[in-house]
């Protein structure tokens, strides 16, 4: 899975407005973060979607963070802007198999383990992790890598 440019202004956007906490301007986060007007805007209606942020227009309008840190996972973030998460089409929920062996295919099996991995790894970063040290987070996940890899 490569993570798209959205994915990737989505979450810089989104640590932007936890650090300030309060409405922020779209030309703003334009300006700071180094992202065109117009993408901020397609990245935070896709956040709002989902109830990360909240839009408000007007003169004094701009776009406010509605949870903590500590309650949004670096998953929340990129499962809001992917298109799709899954590291191969026939996990997908309509999935295809050009050979019809969904049931019985050992690789398939890999792909379930590996996704379910994927994202338990990313619902367990909060962006309160990143906002403080992200390198403890990489730190403790190189030690649960570590511990599990022992055993």
């Amino acid at each position: 899975m490569q993570l798209s440019i959205t994915t990737d202004y989505a979450i810089r956007i989104t640590l932007y407005l936890l650090k300030h906490k309060e409405i922020v301007r779209s030309s703003e986060l334009s300006e700071k973060l180094e992202i065109p007007k117009t993408y901020v805007l397609k990245v935070t209606k896709k956040l709002e979607k989902v109830g990360l942020v909240k839009s408000y227009q007007g003169a004094s309008g701009g776009i406010v963070i509605l949870k903590d840190a500590d309650q949004i996972t670096l998953w929340d973030v990129i499962d809001a802007t992917e298109n799709t998460t899954m590291i191969n089409k026939c996990l997908e929920k309509n999935g295809t198999c050009s050979l019809l062996q969904t049931a019985t295919c050992p690789v398939r099996k890999v792909y379930i383990f590996l996704q379910k991995a994927v994202e338990e790894r990313l619902q367990s970063i909060y962006l309160s992790d990143l906002l403080d040290d992200v390198d403890s987070v990489l730190e403790r996940e190189l030690e649960i890598d570590k511990n599990s890899k022992s055993k």
